[in-house]
Parts: C-alpha cells; structure tokens; sequence
C-alpha cells in the first residue's frame, strides 16, 4: 500500500529515546549494536549512509573477521554490516521479523522526503491496523532486510474526533433490551441500554484514538489498534500497566423527542475518566414510572 499523503504535523519536540529524558548527555540504557549481514558492502554501506544518514566510523574496526563496516547512529548506538557471500533471502512484505525506529515528527518527515528524493519505494504496509496520529513506513535496504520507521503526533491520537453527524434519531427505548449495543457506523458510536439507562458511547478509543469494534461473546469493546478493551459502560477493563490512568469512553448527549424517541447528539461530546449511573439517560416513561 503506498503510503498515505498526510504528514504529522511540525513539532518542536527534542530528540528523545525512550526511557531517557530528551537531554543532549541523557543516558540511554538499550543495545549497543547490531549486525546486519549483507551481500555487497560498499553498496549496503553506501546505503545506510546516504539514505538512512548514518555515520560512516570506518571499515574493519571490530575483531569480525568478516569484512564489515561500523556505523553509529545519532544515538551513539552502532550498525555493523558484515559481509557475506549469501544471505537468506527476506520474504517480502513479511512481518515477522523486521527493526523499527521510533523518530520524532521531525525526524520522521525529514526521513520520508530524504527516502522520496533517494527513489526509495516507500510504502506503509500496516496502515489500516494502525491509530490516528499515529504514521509508519515500511523500507528495505538492498539485501531486502525490512525496517519500520514510526512517529507519533499527540495532538492527533488524543483530539476529539466529531463525526459530523448532528442529532442521530435513535427510535423508540422499546426497541431495545437491557445489555443490547447497537452501533451507528455513519456517526461513530454505540447506543447502550444499561439497567440505569442508555449511554451513547463515542467509537473513538480514548488510548489512542483507534475505532472500536463491539465483542458480544466478550460484552465488551474492543481497540485494534493497540487491543485496549471497555466494557458497556465504557469504563477500562485492560491492563493498567500497560494503560496507566485511561479515561472512560466519551459519551454524546442523549435526549428524547416529544414522541419519546432517543436523539443522540453527535456534535458534542463528553469526557469523563469513568462510569457514574447520572450519566446515563433515563427514557421519559421511566422518568414517570420511577416518580
């Protein structure tokens, strides 16, 4: 799939490593080095300093045997390409293995004009499985090793996302069970009948910004992207260490016609970091039957 116009926005984010604190003496407490084999060392060498922008440190400068070449990366951690008279041939457009390289947004739209302008075939071959805000590319250096090259813009993966639907009329309360989700694609969110009431549950994940998709052998939701789960009343049900302090699913205003009809307006949305019974709309018949 050839990768997607949209850029991430400029940013003046500091170079940073992760774990590390984005200062010029930070530490950075990950590997040293890998080994890339290669076929041709002049034309690989040439590659990752040309167009990944490597520093050449020089030839034979470790106890390989193997002719090879160091190169150090901004980082301070090295790339050594050791050549070999054959290599095992990288299936394309596999997964399994690849190295990825986390850049700033900077960095990464420096790399994609510096790869566009090299004739490098850039292509984002996961782009449906990845969240909003969030921008890979997939490259292959000459001997056909893949390599992942990903950024991250904030202010994408967290905006509030409206689908521009206005006031979606839902039908009556009758029409739907206790426990029973419904989705409304065009407009982005889930109507849910809870014992409290309904709630209108925006599909946008609130970790990042991936679509939503409904569970029901599991009464949950469930993000794609990066597999964080809700249940039905939108309240977090994943890991919290691996998804520290995640807000509840935003909610839409619900209201009723005159006929008793639920209206959920998708230009507004709620935010709240978890579920409360007043959040739910309670149908007028039930106002009355509670009174």
């Amino acid at each position: 799939m050839p990768v997607k116009e949209a850029l991430p926005n400029p940013s003046d984010e500091l170079p940073f490593f992760y774990g590390c604190e984005p200062s010029p003496d930070a530490l950075v407490e990950h590997f040293s080095h890998f080994v890339v084999a290669v076929t041709d060392l002049d034309r690989s060498e040439a590659w990752y300093r040309d167009v990944v922008g490597l520093d050449l440190l020089g030839r034979d400068l470790t106890a390989e045997p193997k002719p090879h070449s160091v190169l150090e990366m901004n980082t301070g951690q090295l790339v050594i390409l050791v050549e070999h008279e054959s290599i095992d041939e990288v299936r394309r457009s596999s997964h399994g293995v690849h190295h990825g390289f986390a850049l700033t947004q900077n960095q990464y739209r420096r790399a994609v004009e510096r790869l566009t302008a090299s004739g490098i075939e850039v292509v984002a071959e996961r782009e449906e499985f990845i969240a909003r805000g969030q921008y890979s590319i997939d490259v292959y250096d000459p001997d056909g090793h893949h390599y992942q090259i990903e950024t991250m813009d904030e202010v994408q993966a967290h905006e509030l996302i409206l689908p521009g639907a206005g006031v979606i009329a839902c039908g009556s309360p009758d029409l739907y069970e206790v426990g029973e989700v419904k989705l409304f694609r065009e407009a982005n969110f889930f109507l849910v009948r809870l014992s409290e009431g309904f709630l209108a549950l925006s599909r946008w994940c609130t970790h990042m910004n991936g679509l939503l998709i409904y569970q029901k052998e599991h009464w949950r939701f469930w993000c794609g992207m990066h597999t964080a789960t809700y249940d039905r009343r939108g309240d977090p049900t994943c890991s919290t260490t691996r998804f520290p302090d995640l807000p509840a699913l935003r909610l839409h205003p619900i209201s009723f016609s005159p006929e008793g009809h639920i209206l959920v307006n998708t230009d507004e949305v709620i935010e709240r970091t978890a579920f409360e019974p007043g959040q739910a709309a309670q149908p007028p018949a039930a106002v009355s039957a509670a009174e």
